[in-house]
């Protein structure tokens, strides 16, 4: 369980000392969408409809309210930044939560849920979102991003549901777990190492630059967590507190690293890849307390 832990971070910094991978960017979108399609082989459809409650679309809509919030709180200071916060913030629930909430021993249904809401929601007001607030940038046409991040949920979630037609014995041979870790540990890879040779093509980032965006994304890390644990006691009277700061903290970075290369400037990407590691940071304290609780 510690080098699961710890291969995030390995991952981020293997990218970082070998720039050069950048020249595989392009297959950042197909890479997500073998881990989509590895995510969406365990989800069973009529088993998630049973389990939507009301009080799970509001996180994902507190998801998107908080990166609102984010972006109305530092544009009349610096709107570069209410962008860097907005893009970081509105990252949706990650695949992985419901693994790391089944770690903690806690309700995984319920985060399932999340992720699915969250992602869907995320992925349909994304591209209108940012086509308001980044005015100007790439993301001037909503069309191709609409039609893109369609195909990037939908294709996965077609070929899940044909493989599951599979007869068993040709199913069988696949650990899909374990595939969609190295798939994981592959993108973050990647979208280290292409954040990192923008930095080096970008003389305009300095080292302070660099280490205010950390500092920047750590914030961003902690409330979300602890907004997330405000509003599970609310929500549900403490029973799903660490349900629900796992579903607004823990995000699908990947998703916001993708849409911004494609559509936007790629020095937005950073917020999303240091969220990363004080995520993944969170997430092994979480699981190293969690194991140490249980009797041995």
């Amino acid at each position: 369980m510690g080098l699961k832990a710890l291969l995030p971070l390995i991952a981020i910094v293997t990218g970082a000392l070998l720039p050069q991978l950048a020249y595989f960017s392009d297959a950042i979108r197909p890479l997500l969408m073998a881990l989509l399609f590895t995510t969406f082989i365990n989800l069973n459809l009529h088993q998630v409809w049973q389990n939507l409650r009301p009080q799970a679309l509001w996180i994902a809509i507190a998801n998107i309210g908080i990166a609102l919030a984010w972006y109305a709180l530092w544009t009349p200071l610096d709107v570069s930044l209410g962008r860097l916060y907005f893009m970081t913030a509105i990252a949706p629930t990650a695949a992985a939560a419901p693994a790391v909430i089944h770690l903690l021993g806690r309700n995984i249904e319920y985060v399932t849920v999340s992720v699915i809401l969250t992602n869907s929601l995320v992925a349909l007001s994304l591209p209108l979102l940012t086509t308001w607030l980044f005015e100007g940038d790439r993301s001037a046409d909503p069309l191709p991003m609409l039609q893109s991040v369609a195909l990037l949920l939908t294709i996965p979630l077609l070929l899940a549901q044909l493989w599951k037609r599979l007869p068993q014995s040709w199913r069988s041979p696949i650990n899909e777990r374990g595939l969609s870790l190295y798939i994981w540990v592959i993108l973050l890879t990647l979208a280290s190492a292409t954040a990192n040779d923008f930095i080096r093509q970008d003389n305009a980032l300095s080292a302070l630059s660099i280490a205010a965006i950390a500092l920047h994304a750590l914030i961003i890390c902690v409330v979300n967590f602890s907004l997330g644990r405000l509003l599970g006691r609310w929500l549900h009277h403490g029973r799903l507190a660490r349900e629900v700061s796992q579903s607004l903290g823990h995000k699908n970075t990947m998703f916001a690293v993708w849409f911004i290369l494609a559509f936007l400037n790629p020095s937005f990407a950073l917020g999303p890849m240091f969220y990363i590691v004080f995520q993944n940071l969170y997430n092994a304290y979480q699981i190293v307390t969690a194991a140490k609780e249980i009797p041995s």
